[in-house]
């Protein structure tokens, strides 16, 4: 028997899976090799794409949050990668930090790639300072990636706080609340604290008789930034078996934590006077250590309006606000609505009655007037003029569209019903002036937040209240005075900050700020140095002007408001 000698030797050069084998025999007629080809893998991690999120967005690993370190890995090797295991590690501020130090991965095949996260999870022991992330992808034979670093911001556990921080109640079909019109309640919620809020939920509580008919009445939002607001619209409706004058509204804030947030308690009236425009709330940046402002669904001069204890019982006031054109006068394009006009007379009501004396039932408000109403407002204000024999105080205001008659160059005060084409079916501003001083009053003042150059006819002016016309100046008589908002060919516009006309928020905010105590001349100056410095800040300058009867040249400026 032919005697075989077998020798076999394996030289490793790679251990593991990646190995070339010799194997080496011998007969007394042959000798042979075998080598095994190596194909090892090449991982690395995708350029860019290591990245670090967390739940707020703020690239801060914050106290209490969930977040991930993502990175994508790929092969660019000649062989699948096998037993793969991620490794991290951190130095710094890692008090408070969770994860997974090492962690498997699936198979990666030759020129795939794949997507890696590692959750990161922060408990409420985090302090402030950054945290180094150190990471690579280790493979049995020696082929994984190099080590890489990322470094965080870690955040020690700031509280938020989230609340109800305005309200406001609109209708565009009435000028009031009543039962059976449907209204909207619009509310201000905003995180008021430096601490992100997150999970936050509104919801809206009613009482019987009172139903939310936009369905809205749980609301959840993901979180809110310090700082940050949102705006809550609720469409309701009164009906009448509902019991009472008020209506009791509840709204229950919460947040993650159900510490941080404050309920608010509403209460509505019937009868409460509404405006017909919705507040827009613009979007905000979003920052960490800001300095934060409350936000407001109305402007500051609506809110603390002096009450003095006075009451003048010669004085009466005629308050017009024409804001909903568009109501009245469908198709027509070339009609726009004045933004905040309403509000304008109805915080103006307030500052007459609180401020300036006058008894309520002496003061009539006008909210979209037709012209047959504001006729007719004119009449009562003329009337009592009348009966007062000399004695009567009268102010008149008007918020809303002028327009000049292109022939005449006439001025008119434009009711809702009464298009830009007609505007001779207008009331006349020379008739108003003559009216208002048709008997002998003590005072007569004017205020006009309208101009009378005629821009309203322009659609792109929709920002502005009004074919750029220098109106004629009509000549006035008796103890008349009258504030205007602008002058000559200028148009009058809206400071969409403060929800009022410029002329109106200025004229409110030194009423507000002398609790009326001003005289007419420096009620004059603050109003034209404030109003045209605003305006001109924004490219539309708007210079307000006084024009006195002859009557009154030298006495007018000592005037009292109160």
């Amino acid at each position: 028997m032919e005697r075989l000698i077998l020798s076999l030797t394996l030289i490793c050069i790679f251990t593991g899976l990646y190995a070339q084998q010799t194997v080496e025999g011998i007969s007394s007629s042959k000798s042979y090799n075998i080598t095994k080809e190596v194909k090892p893998p090449i991982l690395t991690i995708t350029n860019g794409s290591l990245i670090f999120t967390d739940a707020n967005n703020n690239k801060a690993i914050d106290a209490g949050e969930d977040c991930k370190i993502i990175f994508q890995l790929e092969n660019n090797g000649m062989g699948d990668g096998f037993g793969l295991e991620l490794a991290l590690s951190a130095s710094g501020s890692t008090q408070g930090l969770t994860y997974k130090s090492t962690s498997s991965l699936q198979t990666l095949n030759v020129g795939q790639k794949s997507k890696v996260e590692i959750p990161v999870t922060a408990n409420m022991n985090t302090t402030d300072g950054k945290v180094v992330f150190t990471l690579k992808v280790d493979e049995p034979n020696g082929f994984g990636t190099d080590a890489y670093q990322l470094e965080v911001s870690t955040r020690s556990f700031v509280s938020p706080l989230v609340e109800v921080v305005d309200y406001t109640i609109t209708s565009n079909q009435s000028g009031v609340l009543a039962k059976k019109i449907p209204f909207d309640l619009q509310i201000l919620v905003q995180n008021t604290k430096q601490g992100y809020a997150d999970n936050v939920k509104v919801t809206l509580s009613l009482p019987e008789g009172v139903f939310c008919l936009t369905g809205n009445e749980t609301l959840d939002y993901s979180g809110l930034q310090a700082g940050e607001k949102k705006s809550i619209v609720y469409n309701l409706i009164v009906n009448d078996k509902f019991v009472g004058t008020s209506i009791p509204i509840k709204i229950k804030v919460s947040e993650k934590y159900n510490k941080y947030a404050k309920d608010k308690d509403i209460s509505l009236s019937l009868n409460e006077s509404m405006s017909s425009t919705k507040i827009e709330v613009l979007a905000e940046n979003k920052q960490n250590n800001i300095n934060i402002q409350i936000g407001s669904l109305s402007s500051d001069v609506d809110k603390n309006i002096p009450l003095n204890n006075l009451s003048y019982t010669n004085r009466y006031a005629l308050i017009i606000g024409n804001e909903d054109y568009s109501s009245w006068q469908k198709g027509l394009s070339t009609e726009i609505n004045v933004d905040y006009a309403e509000n304008d007379a109805r915080i103006f009501k307030e500052y007459c009655v609180k401020t300036m004396g006058i008894p309520e039932k002496q003061v009539k408000l006008l909210s979209n007037a037709t012209s047959s109403q504001m006729s007719q407002g004119l009449a009562w204000l003329n009337n009592l003029a009348k009966v007062e024999n000399g004695k009567a105080e009268l102010i008149f205001y008007y918020s809303g569209h002028g327009l000049p008659d292109e022939q005449t160059k006439e001025s008119y005060l434009i009711p809702v019903d009464v298009s830009g084409s007609n505007i001779t079916q207008g009331l006349k501003i020379a008739d108003v002036y003559s009216k208002l001083t048709e008997y002998p009053s003590q005072k007569v003042t004017v205020f006009l937040d309208a101009c009378f150059s005629g821009g309203a006819r322009n659609q792109a002016l929709i920002a502005q209240k009004t074919v750029k016309i220098n109106p004629k100046k009509e000549q006035i008589k008796g103890n008349l005075i009258v504030f205007t908002s602008s002058s000559g060919e200028e148009s009058s516009g809206v400071y969409r900050e403060q929800k009022h006309g410029f002329f109106t928020y200025y004229l409110l905010k030194k009423l507000q700020e002398t609790k009326g105590d001003v005289t007419y001349n420096e009620l004059n100056n603050y109003i034209k140095a404030s109003v045209s410095k605003e305006t001109s800040l924004i490219g539309k300058p708007q210079n307000p002007e006084v024009l006195v009867s002859p009557q009154i040249e030298n006495s007018w400026s000592n005037w009292k408001i109160k």
